[in-house]
């Protein structure tokens, strides 16, 4: 492996406290040390060590970036299907979808992803009964954007075997028309109804759609990842996802990045299996200790869980999609066996419902260092910021987020709620630690664009904006901290595993405004260049 001398330009460690050393060497995965560039250089030749000199230029040397939250078989998956976002009208929605006909065989379902309603122009939507005069004979399935509601033809419904008479389970919403019968429009826990039919996709397929989603990561200059794997039918593929853990570590081989399996799973028995399987293996880079729980929904469906109506939609708060009951059993199990919990809750409801629980159960099973988070945590009030904090509960948030809904999520919670959607400065100010993350598919991997929208916003509530420094250690050493491997990385220390980004200027040096202007030029996996 070789052995790298990084120097002539700012090393920006991330480590608290520290400032900027002159050079850097990375020595069999790892760094091997910091400091003058002459000290480096008698430190390889005491240890008998060829460096190879990469001269930064100017650039800046940064540790590499962790994205611990994101679905990598979504990903996959989206990426081989027709994109909707930002489609048009029908009339575009039917050209993307068309256009992927000819990758199916008879037996695969033509799917489409990323689907907003509300990008379609005024007195059109989309339905059973629009996809059935676009595609009669072909079963079809969209997933929205948030991937918290699908949309399905008849030809689906049949193939499902879903009847008029269905009942919704407990969590989910099935839609209908004024006339009773079914819309093809399935929410939460009712997505697995269809979603269970859905025909695996040929491997070949998958294989190659794969390659791509993985190169894309490094490219943006991340080099950890935490990855939700379903174990059954809970999580937002459904019954058709149960076996993403088991099929994950067959792909292993195609993700340099390192991985912190997040398993999703109604019990204990899929995250038991993924700890005596490959998916737990520090060897292999890849470790598995976190469960996750779905507790609500999201603003695009109106279904997070909200203290009052959606503004735009005064009829529903939207819901949880389990039991207190159930919730405190599953938080109750994964904490006792020694795992981290991971919860999604979105609205504000159902964020306080979460913490209340956590409440209970750190009051009836006290565990230092549990480190249970919260995902999402997407709007709460400066009174539920600080039980967060003082309940010693951390955030995996979503800066882009931001991007998406700033357009329309004033009109879904109304101005006044909408002042405490994604409040980082709160939470930050309160002693939380805020990681940030992508969710992707949902959103972009690219981590430029969230450090600019974690810190300018976009201009939507900017009295919320963090520092640069702030927003960097979400996708850095706060990042590391969530996932227990802050000893291994998320900073710039000797003896830590050499993930390095180097981006064409030093963040920490640029105005606010030329945050979005910075470029991931080069990305290092333990001491390996995988893109450049």
């Amino acid at each position: 492996m070789t052995a790298y001398l990084f120097f002539n330009g700012p090393i920006v460690t991330m480590a608290k406290g520290e400032t900027s050393p002159e050079s850097l060497v990375t020595h069999e995965g790892r760094i091997a040390f910091t400091g003058p560039r002459q000290e480096a250089l008698d430190w390889a030749h005491r240890h008998g060590v060829n460096l190879t000199e990469h001269d930064l230029e100017g650039q800046a040397l940064l540790p590499g970036f962790i994205d611990p939250h994101l679905h990598p078989m979504p990903m996959i998956f989206f990426a081989m299907n027709a994109d909707l976002e930002h489609a048009r009208d029908l009339a575009e929605v039917k050209v993307r979808l068309t256009s992927k006909l000819a990758d199916l065989s008879e037996e695969e379902w033509l799917m489409g992803v990323q689907f907003e309603a509300k990008s379609l122009p005024a007195g059109e939507q989309l339905t059973r009964r629009e996809l059935d005069g676009m595609f009669p004979g072909k079963a079809v399935l969209i997933y929205s954007r948030d991937g918290h509601s699908v949309i399905v033809n008849t030809k689906a419904l049949d193939a499902a075997g879903i009847e008029e008479s269905v009942e919704a389970p407990y969590g989910g919403v099935i839609g209908r028309y004024q006339d009773g019968s079914l819309n093809g429009i399935f929410e939460e826990k009712a997505i697995g109804l269809p979603m269970q039919h859905f025909p695996s996709p040929r491997p070949e397929r998958m294989l190659a759609a794969s390659q791509g989603v993985f190169d894309q990561l490094a490219e943006a200059g991340i080099t950890s990842i935490g990855a939700m794997l379903q174990s059954d039918e809970e999580g937002p593929g459904g019954a058709s996802s149960r076996m993403e853990a088991l099929l994950f570590p067959q792909l292993r081989g195609l993700i340099p990045q390192s991985v912190y399996a997040i398993i999703i799973g109604k019990t204990m028995e899929g995250i038991k299996s993924a700890i005596e399987s490959p998916l737990n293996d520090p060897d292999q880079h890849t470790v598995t200790r976190a469960f996750k729980i779905f507790a609500d929904g999201t603003f695009g469906s109106c279904t997070a869980c909200m203290t009052e109506p959606y503004a735009d939609k005064t009829c529903s708060h939207g819901y949880m999609t389990l039991s207190d009951d159930e919730i405190y059993a599953r938080m109750e199990a994964a904490h006792l066996a020694g795992y981290q919990v991971c919860i999604h809750a979105i609205g504000d409801k159902g964020i306080e419902n979460c913490v209340r629980l956590f409440e209970r159960l750190l009051d009836a099973h006290p565990r230092p260092g549990h480190r249970h988070r919260i995902e999402h945590a997407s709007i709460a009030s400066k009174d539920l910021v600080a039980r967060i904090a003082k309940a010693g509960l951390s955030i995996c948030t979503q800066p882009l987020f931001i991007r998406s809904e700033s357009d329309w999520l004033p009109r879904r919670l109304g101005e006044a709620r909408a002042a405490q959607a994604y409040p980082f400065r709160d939470f930050i100010d309160a002693g939380i630690v805020v990681a940030g993350s992508s969710d992707a598919p949902i959103e972009s991997t690219d981590v430029v664009a969230a450090l600019d929208f974690a810190v300018n916003r976009g201009g939507f509530h900017p009295e919320q904006g963090i520092s640069i420094e702030d927003a960097l250690a979400m996708y850095t050493r706060n990042a590391a901290w969530l996932q227990f491997e802050e000893d291994l990385k998320g900073t710039l220390e000797h003896g830590k595993q050499a993930d390095l980004v180097i981006l064409n200027a030093d963040p920490l040096s640029v105005s606010p405004q030329e945050i979005a202007g910075l470029k991931v030029r080069e990305t290092i996996i333990r001491g390996e260049f995988v893109s450049r």
